[in-house]
């Protein structure tokens, strides 16, 4: 498994949104299984620090998938 996080989290609160889900919020395969992404987004926008969300990945090889 591969656990990376990357140095994001400076801009707006659209663009991890827009990222995850598309512009459209239409994105094949992306359900939001709780909360609101407009939510997200304003509280990202709101956030008074310098880096304001993480991002990061979890990698799994194929066999290690349950």
């Amino acid at each position: 498994m591969i656990v990376k996080f990357h140095p994001r989290g400076r801009g707006g609160g659209a663009g991890p949104v827009d990222y995850l889900l598309g512009k459209d919020r239409q994105r094949e395969g992306a359900t939001v299984l709780q909360g609101k992404p407009e939510e997200v987004r304003e509280l990202i926008d709101a956030s008074p620090y310098v880096k304001k969300y993480t991002s990061g990945v979890l990698s799994f090889a194929e066999a290690d998938l349950p």
